[in-house]
């Protein structure tokens, strides 16, 4: 499952609206210790920030990447099965 969420993630930061791999990212965070959700923010933001813009806007789903990956690991480890 872990592996396809972030399989399904890539695809839909290829190919589908933003809010694919957010969703996917929110859900590989919510049920395991997921790195991927750090790689996956930083893939979204280098296909779609501008290539002229990057110093000049905020990579979103990077720091939203980071602030899944360790601020719900509190809500994890309390409410969640630990794998």
């Amino acid at each position: 499952m872990r592996v396809s969420l972030f399989v399904a993630g890539v695809l839909g930061a290829i190919f589908f609206p933003p809010w694919v791999p957010l969703v996917c990212m929110g859900a590989l965070a919510l049920r395991f210790r997921a790195w991927e959700v750090i790689i996956l923010g930083m893939l979204v933001d280098f296909l779609w920030l501008p290539s002229g813009a990057f110093f000049g806007t905020l990579p979103l789903f990077t720091i939203a990447g980071l602030i899944l990956a360790w601020g719900l690991e509190p809500l994890r480890s309390e409410f969640l099965l630990r794998r």
